[in-house]
C-alpha cells in the first residue's frame, strides 16, 4: 500500500518527543512490510527554534480567547497544503493522528476520495480541559464536536488502549470501527546489555546500585513522599542512587525537595535527552520505577514500560490502565496501587535487597515483550487495519 501519514504534533523535540518517536517507529515498521510511506510531520517547528508572540497573540484575552478559533481557521491553509501533498504521492490511503481542533486531513482524504483512518493516542479534547484551560479558554462544546466529527467519519479509528476506545464510544460510533493496537518497541535498540562503562565512570556510578526513572515528569506522583521514601531507603542501602532522565512540571521540585533533605548526591539529573541515548543510559539502572499519581484518566500504552521491559530490567508500576494488561505483580515486574506508598516502598526495598529477584523479572519481562510487544507485531496490525478501509471504501464506491 502507498500510505499518507499526517500528525500534527508542534515540539517534537521537545513535549511531544515520546509521541515523535511513535510516529517514527510506526512509519519504519509498516516500510519494513512492504509499504511505501509518507510521513509528514505538518506542524513540527524546526529544532531550536522559539517562536514569539506576535500582534494579538501578545494581548492576554486575545490569546486566551481566539487560540481554539485560531486553530480552526488553520485547517484551511492546511487543507490546501494537504491536498497538493496527495496528488503528489498518490496514497491509497490516508493515516493521521487525531489533533486538536484539526479537521483538515479528514477534509483532504474527502477530496481526493481517499479511505481515511485516525490514529488516536490521547483524548485531546480531554488533555486540553485538563492541562491547559489555565492559558486558552477551551471551547468544549466545539472541541468535543471536532473530535467526534472526525471520529464518525472515519473508515477505522484505531488506539492505544481499552480505556481510550471507551474515551471514544462516547462519540456514538460502533465499538467494531475502534481498534485498539497499544505500543510496541524495537527488541534491537532496547535489549540486555552490561552497563555503559564510559557513561558509568562520568556519572560517579561505579559499584553504585541504581534506581532509575526516564520520561516526563508531567505527571510524576507525590514529590514529597517520594523524598521522603527515597531518604528511608538510601539511609538503609548506602550504595543505592536515583537516576532521573527526562524534565517535566514536577522534576523543578523533585530537585528542591532533594537538596532540602540532603539527598542531592544521592538523585542524579540528566535532562531531556535525545531517545538515541535513553538504552546507555537504562543500562546503568538496576531497577526502574514510573511513580505515576493517580488523578487523572490514564489512557496512555506506556512506551517507556515495554522499552524497560525489552531491556530487562526489573520495574515497579503502579496498577493503573494498560500497565496492569502488561505486569503480572511478581512474574515480569513489581506493582502497587496507586498512592499506595507504603507497598512502593516495600517492594521497592524488596528489588534492592534481592538480585536473584531482579535478573528472574528481567528475563520474564523479556519473554512478555518477545512474544507479544514489538513494533514489528503492532504495525503487522496497523497494516491489516489500514487494507480492510482500503477495501470497505473501494467496495462501497
Amino acid at each position: 500500500m502507498r500510505i499518507s501519514y499526517f500528525n500534527y504534533h508542534y515540539d517534537i523535540e521537545g513535549m511531544t518527543r515520546g509521541a515523535a518517536n511513535q510516529i517514527r517507529a510506526i512509519a519504519a515498521g509498516l516500510t519494513g512490510l512492504g509499504h511505501q510511506v509518507d510521513l509528514q510531520f505538518r506542524r513540527a517547528k524546526p529544532p531550536g527554534e522559539n517562536r514569539q508572540y506576535l500582534g494579538f497573540k501578545k494581548i492576554g484575552w486575545a490569546r486566551r480567547y481566539g487560540h481554539l478559533p485560531r486553530l480552526l481557521l488553520r485547517n484551511f491553509s492546511q487543507l490546501r497544503e494537504e491536498k497538493r501533498l496527495l496528488d503528489a504521492f498518490q496514497p491509497e490511503v490516508l493515516f493521521a493522528v487525531s489533533s486538536y481542533a484539526n479537521f483538515s486531513a479528514l477534509m483532504a482524504a474527502r477530496s481526493r476520495r481517499l479511505p481515511f483512518v485516525l490514529f488516536c493516542d490521547g483524548p485531546v479534547e480531554y488533555e486540553y480541559s485538563l492541562f491547559y484551560s489555565q492559558v486558552y479558554h477551551s471551547y468544549p462544546m466545539v472541541a468535543r464536536g471536532v473530535e467526534g466529527l472526525n471520529v464518525r467519519a472515519a473508515q477505522r479509528v484505531i488506539t492505544i488502549s481499552d480505556i481510550l476506545k471507551g474515551y471514544l464510544m462516547r462519540y456514538n460510533v460502533p465499538a467494531s470501527k475502534i481498534h485498539v493496537i497499544p505500543n510496541g518497541v524495537d527488541p534491537l535498540a532496547f535489549r540486555e546489555q552490561p552497563p555503559d562503562q564510559e557513561l558509568q565512570e562520568r556519572l560517579g556510578l561505579k559499584d553504585r546500585l541504581v534506581v532509575g526513572y526516564i520520561g516526563s515528569f508531567e505527571y510524576f506522583g507525590d514529590v514529597p513522599q517520594f523524598v521522603a521514601m527515597a531518604g528511608d531507603l538510601c539511609r538503609s542501602f548506602p550504595q543505592l542512587t536515583f537516576l532521573f532522565v527526562g524534565e517535566g512540571k514536577s522534576s523543578p521540585q523533585l530537585r528542591q525537595e532533594a537538596a532540602q533533605a540532603g539527598l542531592q548526591d544521592r538523585f542524579l539529573f540528566t535532562g531531556t535527552l535525545p531517545h538515541a541515548q535513553v538504552p546507555a543510559h537504562l543500562s546503568l539502572m538496576d531497577i526502574v520505577i514510573s511513580p505515576y499519581r493517580e488523578d487523572y484518566l490514564f489512557y496512555g500504552s506506556s512506551m517507556k514500560l515495554l522499552e524497560y521491559m525489552a531491556a530487562s530490567k526489573p520495574t515497579l508500576f503502579p496498577a493503573l490502565g494498560q500497565i496492569k494488561e502488561v505486569v503480572a505483580d511478581g512474574y515480569n515486574g513489581m506493582l502497587y496501587e496507586p498512592g499506595d506508598q507504603e507497598t512502593m516502598q516495600r517492594k521497592l526495598q524488596e528489588l534492592i535487597s534481592r538480585p536473584e529477584l531482579r535478573r528472574q523479572l528481567g528475563q520474564n519481562a523479556r519473554q512478555t515483550i518477545d512474544r507479544n510487544w514489538t513494533w514489528e507485531i503492532q504495525t503487522a496490525r496497523i497494516a491489516k487495519v489500514l487494507q480492510e478501509a482500503r477495501e470497505e471504501y473501494l467496495g462501497g464506491r
